[in-house]
């Protein structure tokens, strides 16, 4: 049986706070990066099955770039922020003009932009994460990690394999200049850590 199979209500609950205060958090620090001010709806945070994650996402084939960012010190996990191309094609032009034709387009300039907002956002719920717990939580350096869902959603399964058949989604629409843009983030934590994370929290498992 894996981590997420069968969570109650409260330690539901304690996962979509982390999501809600992330997102929270992760506006906030895009904000200060692109130099504007950022508006967010309120995230929708989800603990979905891997197929309903797929289809949640635009289905298997659709193209994205997935930044995956890994957990360490007191709980081990891993983030895939999702970006569309309508996301990053933002982001880049805050820096300097450019169209992208396709996601797959990004050269190692735009690379470089859109792994510090991995790395900035993927921080903004790290700190979450250790102000939920009050454990260390350190993350690694963004890598790029797959340009379509079905290649994202296979790596937390294959790494921590007794996660079990759920993730957690957080979907973030951010309101830029009166556009609204979409990006999501995927949490998972692995087995232990889930379990430390509800105790320190003293929520039954």
């Amino acid at each position: 049986m894996g981590a997420y199979d069968n969570l109650n209500d409260t330690q539901l609950d304690v996962m979509r706070e982390i999501g809600n205060i992330g997102a929270g958090n992760a506006c906030t620090a895009l904000s200060g990066l692109i130099g504007t001010p950022i508006d967010m709806s309120v995230p929708r945070v989800q603990l979905l099955g891997i197929d309903s994650t797929s289809d949640y996402l635009g289905g298997d084939d659709k193209e994205v770039l997935g930044i995956r960012i890994d957990v360490k010190a007191d709980l081990t996990g891993m983030m895939y922020h999702i970006v569309n191309k309508r996301f990053a094609e933002r982001l880049i032009n805050t820096f300097y003009e450019k169209k992208l034709d396709t996601i797959k387009s990004i050269d190692e300039m735009d690379m470089s932009v859109i792994s510090e907002m991995g790395n900035i956002t993927s921080g903004a719920y790290a700190n979450a994460l250790a102000t939920l717990s009050g454990y260390v939580v350190d993350i690694g350096t963004p890598t790029p990690g797959g340009y379509s869902i079905s290649e994202i959603l296979r790596v937390p399964i294959e790494t921590f394999g007794e996660v079990g058949d759920k993730i957690l989604v957080v979907d973030e629409q951010f309101i830029i200049d009166s556009e609204k843009l979409t990006s999501n983030m995927i949490l998972v934590l692995e087995k232990d850590s889930l379990h430390r994370l509800f105790d320190k929290l003293g929520v039954e498992h």
